[in-house]
């Protein structure tokens, strides 16, 4: 290494850096161009043209400012009937007419949302009018002016919707709820002995928590190696997971209609960030002093690891025979042959007590736990099935091809929802005579198969994209056909298909609200039906739907960026257009 300058830049010097770099780069002049469109005003030179740029600013802002009066005076006159000046000298909270408080800072902040959007809406179009940017583009301008101000008024209509109109009460009071369902929820918080219980005199039940939180562990464990096996800034990651874990515990520690012990629940959120920060330290340290191959064996571990994980997640959830026998060998005595003494306080089970006896049946999942299983069976499951399906469909052996294209054919010929019906109704004739599966184990198999069939056709493209030399070299280094097709073919394929994987995972994701319509008591229908839960929440539907909404497109365009970031780390991304459009 001699010769070789060896000094590391600091995590934080080196974000503050690319920060400062940005910052430098940024050219408002382009930004202006990329939004409203070229300038067409033969008057403006240059560096008349970058004043125009900040004046044009500063009008905006000045309408927007007025705007902004405008709005708190209408604000208060729909709240109150009282001018902007007492809305500003006063520090009450505001009365609706059906007897809801909105306070202070929801009003201006609603106000202060809606200037800014306002603001933008007057910039863009200012900028067009002065610097007759329809000279050069009439469409351009008239999308741009268009754009600013539908973002204007959808920006205005939903903060008003989640500051000012929504009764959010109906959220938090059954926030557990939705995250897991009534008959997990009883199990999980209404247990005698359990931390989670706020009253221990009115708890019943076995405490099976652990079940989720171990699951939960292990994930966390997963999520902070992934990421420190990437190359990006660490400080990026530990200043990002730190907000995430911040506005988890935030909202589930809310004190509005809580169910169970925050406290716990916040001891328990702190053990997931350790574990995820120390895990994360490890796996960066152990990447930035190994080889390349090194790092990518580490990869794979990683994700067989992650398959595990939703394995373990069905055995703990509900062990079979032998986990309970392993559990009774290690001294657990089943806790339902004492659960009289438990719901009486008088006994306390262990662990290994809990493992030994009956665990959460499938019947009894519910809410958002059921929507990650159900997607993570269509994206583990099915990403197998989908292998094995692709290299049937290309075999020359008709034992093999036949049957792949038949399943692949005639799964895709129908609807999702059709499947569905199928394996609630037909499903169990067929593997009666096999296992007695639950409902939602039926599940999901069907999603496993259902996404196995749309992932095979999208790797079947990839695998005719590889290189027929590709597959000549490894034959003449002496690999078989099965080692080909694993260790050449199919990350060749896998690799130039991924963004279309990843968007069957999406559509796999956003496609278990359809259980709802089998009765599966997921997340979105638990959210749907939140308002019949007390007579104090009858017609606070939407706020439950928007909250789903949010959910789910959280998730969806967390898989995108994820999908983005493995794309650029293997070199499919280029740079330069995208990121401005």
């Amino acid at each position: 290494m001699t010769g070789e300058d060896n000094t590391r830049v600091s995590p934080f010097k080196e974000f503050t850096n690319s920060f400062s770099d940005r910052l430098t780069n940024f050219s408002l002049v382009e930004f202006e161009e990329s939004v409203a469109g070229k300038s067409g005003a033969k008057f403006l030179d240059e560096n008349s043209n970058k004043i125009v740029s900040y004046a044009t600013i500063g009008l905006a802002v000045i309408i927007g400012l007025f705007g902004l009066e405008m709005q708190q005076h209408w604000l208060l006159e729909m709240l109150t009937s009282d001018g902007l000046l007492a809305m500003q000298a006063s520090t009450t909270d505001a009365v609706l007419t059906d007897g809801r408080v909105v306070s202070f800072s929801e009003s201006f902040l609603y106000s202060t949302i809606s200037a800014l959007a306002l603001i933008m809406a007057w910039w863009v179009t200012l900028t067009v009018l002065i610097k007759q940017t329809f000279r050069k583009s009439v469409s351009t301008a008239l999308l741009g002016i268009s754009t600013a101000w539908i973002i204007f008024i959808v920006t205005r209509g939903l903060s008003h919707f989640f500051l000012i109109e929504a009764d959010w009460v109906v959220v938090w009071a059954n926030r557990d709820l939705v995250m897991m369902g009534q008959l997990m929820k009883e199990q999980m918080t209404q247990s005698p002995g359990s931390a989670m219980c706020i009253d221990t005199n009115d708890c019943y039940g076995i405490n099976q928590n652990f079940r989720l939180w171990w699951t939960t562990y292990l994930t966390c464990g997963l999520f902070g190696a992934a990421y420190g096996t990437s190359n990006k800034n660490p400080l990026k990651f530990v200043v990002g997971f730190g907000i995430l874990a911040g506005i988890i515990t935030l909202i589930a520690t809310n004190p509005t209609e809580v169910s169970y012990n925050t406290d716990v629940v916040t001891t328990k959120i702190l053990i997931c960030v350790a574990i995820t920060y120390a895990t994360f330290a490890a796996s960066f340290y152990y990447s930035s002093n190994s080889e390349e191959y090194i790092v990518n064996r580490l990869r794979s571990y990683l994700t067989i690891y992650a398959i595990s994980i939703f394995f373990f997640a069905l055995i703990i959830m509900d062990p079979p025979q032998f986990v309970k026998k392993l559990a009774e060998l290690a001294g657990g005595n089943p806790a339902q042959s004492f659960s009289d003494e438990i719901i009486a306080g008088t006994a306390v089970p262990s662990t290994m007590d809990k493992l030994a006896g009956n665990g959460i049946e499938a019947s009894q999942w519910g809410g958002l736990f059921v929507n990650l299983i159900v997607a993570t069976a269509g994206c583990v499951l099915g990403f197998g099935i989908g292998v094995v399906l692709a290299f049937g469909r290309q075999s020359e052996l008709p034992l093999f091809k036949v049957p792949s294209v038949m399943l692949i054919e005639l799964v895709r010929s129908g609807p999702l929802i059709c499947w569905l019906y199928f394996a609630v109704f037909m499903m169990p004739d067929l593997m009666d005579p096999f296992y007695d599966a639950e409902d939602i184990i039926r599940m999901l198999l069907m999603f496993g198969i259902f996404g196995g069939c749309y992932i095979a056709e999208v790797l079947r493209g990839g695998l005719q994209a590889v290189d027929s030399g590709q597959k000549e070299a490894a034959m003449a280094l002496g690999l078989s056909p099965i080692q080909t097709k694993m260790t050449v073919e199919l990350p060749n394929a896998v690799r130039t298909t991924l963004p279309s994987i990843v968007s069957v995972f999406i559509g796999l994701w956003k496609d278990t609200t359809l259980l709802f319509i089998v009765n599966i008591l997921d997340f979105f229908k638990l959210a749907k039906d939140l308002p019949n839960t007390d007579l104090r929440f009858l017609g606070d539907f939407l706020e439950p739907l928007y909250v789903t909404a949010i959910v789910f497109w959280v998730f969806a365009f967390y898989l995108s960026r994820l999908s983005m970031g493995i794309e650029k780390n293997l070199g499919l991304v280029k740079e330069g257009g995208g990121e401005m459009a």
